[in-house]
């Protein structure tokens, strides 16, 4: 028997790996064809990513982007494109022609800067140059802004009003025009861009606005650098740049001069600026400053911007006819703003203040006094103040009553609350103290004050009290030509609640207190209020003379608006003078009664109470008839029997009474 045997065929050799040096220059290889690469991308500009950057732009953002012309890039250390024409279509959804589009081109970032705008920060730019650009930067009712072009990490990112407005390092541009509208702020402003080359200033690069920005008329000029300081962003240790500015906002004028940072980015601003316009009130709103209204002002000051702080400081402020001076900081930083400093003066006048509590507007109801305009109150909250005032004259805008002078107080708004604490002032040789606030409890305002005069010399304060023109210079007026004088110490204490200075008064509460020592009383006056014709006859004809007071009281208290006479007295040897009734806030009216009690004998005196009824805006003066018929019917009965006899009725033989009828004031005795 035969065996087979079978051959198999040999195996293959295994292939012996490669030596780790052969695989080491490989990667070396490697490396280096893709470092040089890059290298060539670089400086050839990377010419052939032209059509693959425009795609990627447009699958990552969605939004359609041009660049046609000449094309040149750097992609690795300082990143920078430089195109002829670019074009970049709106994001949002927003309907404008692009976003936007220029010709001379250069972008220059940061990549850590496109990092963080991917995850929702504002995009920084480090440079934008262009030869001319057409910008539309709009932000819609709905949010959309066409801005938002930059792909993000979340949805949540996504959303337009997280997306804020690009900031720039560097923007120079030789021409442009741009759109910025921001329907929910109520601005829209076309700005246009030219640079003069006959300017001889050195600043020949020149921009106009027109428009509105938050529903107010816009119109400004501005002369500056090629680099424009208005919309930069970058070290707080850049220089600033020359800026010249001028226009309107609303029915407000000003004008600018001196240098500049970024100021769109929050950063430094220093120079001169002069302000002119109808009403404090009205050119604050634009900025967000609560300030009263007031008539027409003027204002040049030194303006410096240092972060989100404002400081202004004046040369020269006049507020109607008012002369101040201010020392002002308003830090937006903070939640309100707060406005802190100082305000003093020359001169301010009351009338000056009075559209602050509406009284420049006639009251609504017709022969009203008091002004019912109602304060704006919703504005007490949207900042706080911490203010001190110190003024030399404070005038109260009429002829019959002498100026305040070196008056101080601290003014203070927080929490809807304003107040006056501190108030010292000097008053006719005398002083005022005392304090007064304001705040918001369930949006209705309720006010009170405290306020104490204390040796105020009554008819050098109260010129209305005087016969003859008030002394002038340092010269003492003489007591003879007064109808009172004295020395004047006053309490008010009240409350009160509404919006306006009618609703106030109309709702108070509290007491009313003065009296005056060392006091003279005119005579003609007294025998004028006793209507004791024959001796007011004979003070005109020998001449009038003042008589000294032994006492002279006034007491009221205030209850729901209405002032009633607790005790209101002046006394001297020849009659006693009481004053009974009172008046009401709430509806103006008048009901006083003055009551004459002789002391001496009069041969020729009617003796019956003197009325004041009305209004406010029209008092009316009369006689009690009750007392005068009583008087005429004896008359008639005496003259019946004999005609002479009839003289009787009018004649007075006083009381006789020597007792001053005042009692010690209680807070004294207290």
């Amino acid at each position: 028997m035969t065996q087979t045997t079978t051959h198999q065929p040999p195996s293959p050799k295994p292939t012996p790996p490669r030596s780790a040096p052969h695989r080491r220059a490989l990667a070396w290889v490697a490396l280096g064809g893709l470092v040089g690469g890059l290298v060539l991308g670089e400086l050839s500009g990377w010419p052939f990513l032209r059509a693959p950057l425009e795609q990627a732009i447009n699958r990552a953002s969605g939004v359609a982007v041009k660049l046609e012309g000449s094309f040149h890039t750097r992609l690795l250390l300082h990143p920078r494109l430089t195109v002829e024409h670019i074009a970049v279509a709106p994001g949002g959804g927003v309907d404008v022609p692009h976003l936007l589009k220029a010709q001379g081109f250069d972008v220059q970032w940061r990549w850590r800067d496109l990092w963080r705008a991917w995850r929702g920060e504002s995009l920084r730019v480090k440079s934008l140059e262009a030869e001319t650009l057409d910008a539309h930067l709009v932000r819609l009712s709905d949010q959309s802004v066409s801005w938002d072009v930059m792909p993000r990490r979340t949805a949540e990112d996504s959303s337009a009003a997280s997306t804020p407005l690009p900031t720039f390092e560097r923007l120079a541009l030789e021409a442009g025009h741009i759109e910025w509208r921001d329907e929910p702020g109520k601005t829209k402003i076309e700005v246009k861009i030219h640079i003069d080359p006959a300017a001889t200033d050195r600043l020949p690069w020149q921009a106009t606005a027109s428009g509105h920005y938050q529903g107010h008329a816009l119109r400004a000029q501005i002369d500056t650098t090629p680099d424009m300081p208005l919309l930069l962003e970058g070290p707080a240790s850049r220089a600033m740049v020359p800026l010249k500015a001028s226009g309107s906002i609303g029915n407000t004028r000003w004008s600018f001069d001196g240098r500049a940072g970024a100021v769109w980015a929050g950063q430094d601003l220093k120079g001169r600026v002069q302000l002119a316009g109808p009403s404090l009130q009205a050119s604050g709103k634009p900025l967000g400053v609560v300030l009263p209204e007031t008539p027409p002002y003027r204002l040049d000051a030194e303006l410096v911007r240092t972060g989100a702080e404002w400081q202004l400081t004046t040369q020269r402020a006049t507020i109607g006819s008012s002369v101040l001076t201010a020392d002002l900081r308003f830090d937006r930083a903070t939640q309100p703003p707060m406005l802190s400093g100082t305000v003093g003066g020359q001169r301010l006048a009351l009338a000056d203040l009075g559209p602050a509590v509406g009284a420049d507007h006639p009251p609504r109801k017709a022969g009203r006094v008091l002004p019912d305009a109602p304060f704006d109150v919703p504005s007490l909250g949207q900042m706080d103040a911490d203010v001190r005032i110190a003024l030399d004259q404070l005038d109260f805008g009429t002829p019959n009553l002498a100026p305040v002078r070196q008056l101080t107080t601290h003014l203070r708004l927080q929490d809807s609350q304003l107040s006056l604490s501190d108030l010292s002032a000097r008053v006719a040789g005398g002083t005022l103290s005392g304090g007064t606030s304001l705040k918001v409890v369930d949006q209705t305002p309720q006010w009170d004050a405290s306020l104490r005069l204390s040796g105020v010399d009554l008819d050098r304060w109260i010129r209305g009290l005087r016969k003859d023109e008030p002394a002038k210079g340092n010269q003492a007026p003489s007591d003879e030509g007064a109808y009172m004088s004295g020395t004047l110490q006053a309490d008010a204490s009240l409350t009160g609640q509404g919006r306006s200075v009618a609703a106030i008064l109309g709702s108070a509460h509290g007491e009313l207190g003065l009296t005056v020592t060392e006091a003279k009383l005119s005579h003609l006056a007294t025998e004028a209020a006793g209507l004791d014709v024959a001796q007011a006859l004979g003070m005109l004809i020998k001449g009038d003379e003042a008589m000294p007071l032994q006492c002279a009281v006034a007491r009221a208290v205030v209850q729901d608006g209405v002032v009633k006479s607790r005790q209101i007295v002046l006394d001297n040897a020849d009659s006693t003078l009481r004053v009974q009734g009172g008046a009401s806030f709430k509806t103006e009216a008048l009901a006083l009664r003055l009551v004459a009690q002789p002391k001496d004998f009069s041969f020729f005196s009617l003796r019956t109470p003197v009325t004041v009824g009305g209004h406010f805006a029209q008092p009316e003066v009369g006689v009690e008839a009750k007392g005068l018929l009583a008087r005429a019917a004896g008359a008639a009965a005496l003259g019946s029997l004999a005609p002479p006899a009839s003289l009787l009725a009018f004649i007075d033989p006083g009381s006789g009474n020597d007792t001053p009828p005042c009692p010690p004031n209680p807070k004294a005795t207290n």
